[in-house]
């Protein structure tokens, strides 16, 4: 990239002025472009911001063209806003000039004779001021990108955290608290829309038995099996979640009795079928029981409609496990 010092003037003694003042202060890095009007300053700019270049300064001497200052220096400006525009007095109208200043920008205001001003030293300023602001652009792209990658990475961890805060580390479903959050405004939209929902409790069989004989390591893998089959055997509307140890929930929205029965005693049929195999080859196969509650007119909450469903499975538990019990007021009574 180069940098572009645009001298424009219709007198051609100026710019050989301007170009040998200009030449003995700047290296191989800029490039000094002498135009005879605006007009065609205008296009030799936009050429060189097309290649990739910089117009580090313009100065605006006499101008003949159509194209009046006010309207190029604003018609760059919009490609170029850093560019310092240093402007002969009495080249330009107060009128032109204050446009000039409001919507794009003017670096200084000189006399037309240079020997009245220490050009040279001026050019080094406004070239150490574009090397500032350019390094400061610079740096606030970095910042900017860093701050980008610190915000990603903040929101990586808060999603990581939620999903801590709401998953159960060993089976990948919901947590306790997750599952109640997530069900109890459930309940209340049920309740008051008169729509049917069901629930479901479900606990290993004899699960004190596995880890005894195969190790509490085992005995997790049986959680995490059983867990990932219940799950993919649910719809998205339904909710599962690990309540403690082997016991687990289910809300069926939209589930009716009949409805919520035969999901039971499908998720019990195909947890019989299943068996895990440990590091030593052995099988273990492990059955469930399941008690089924469904919401009514006098439920007020989560609570009391698991409370109805964990009856029923102990009801299920007593009657010889692997089996399904809906919740019925003879539970209750006993």
């Amino acid at each position: 990239m180069k940098y572009i010092i645009a001298c424009i003037d219709n007198d051609l003694m100026m710019l050989d002025e301007l170009y040998n003042k200009l030449s003995r202060i700047v290296d191989s890095d800029y490039i000094i472009e002498s135009y005879i009007n605006a007009e065609q300053a205008l296009i030799g700019c936009f050429n060189d911001i097309i290649a990739g270049n910089e117009i580090l300064i313009t100065i605006n001497g006499k101008n003949n063209s159509s194209l009046k200052y006010d309207e190029f220096l604003l018609e760059l400006y919009k490609n170029s806003p850093n560019t310092k525009n240093i402007i002969f007095q009495d080249t330009i109208d107060i009128k032109s000039l204050e446009k000039v200043i409001n919507e794009a920008s003017v670096y200084k205001i000189i006399p037309r004779t240079l020997k009245r001003v220490d050009f040279e030293l001026m050019i080094l300023e406004a070239i150490k001021l574009n090397a500032q602001e350019r390094r400061l652009k610079e740096y606030q792209k970095v910042l900017e990108s860093a701050v980008d990658k610190r915000t990603k990475e903040l929101n990586n961890i808060n999603v990581k955290l939620n999903v801590l805060a709401t998953t159960d580390s060993l089976t990948g479903v919901k947590n306790r608290r997750s599952f109640f959050e997530s069900c109890g405004p459930m309940i209340s939209y049920n309740r008051r829309e008169k729509k049917s929902l069901s629930t479901l409790m479900i606990d290993i069989d004899k699960f004190k038995l596995i880890n005894d004989n195969y190790s509490h390591k085992v005995g997790d893998e049986v959680i995490k099996l059983m867990a990932q089959t219940t799950q993919s055997l649910l719809r998205k509307s339904d909710v599962f979640g690990r309540l403690g140890g082997e016991e687990f929930g289910v809300v069926l929205p939209n589930t009716s009795l009949r409805g919520a029965k035969k999901v039971a005693e499908h998720i019990r049929s195909e947890i019989e079928s299943l068996e895990f195999i440990t590091s030593n080859k052995s099988k273990v196969k492990f059955t469930i029981s399941i008690g089924v509650s469904v919401l009514t007119p006098n439920e007020n909450d989560l609570n009391s409609l698991l409370h109805k469903a964990d009856l029923a499975l102990y009801e299920a538990k007593k009657n010889g496990r692997n089996r399904v019990e809906v919740y019925c007021e003879d539970i209750d009574n006993e």
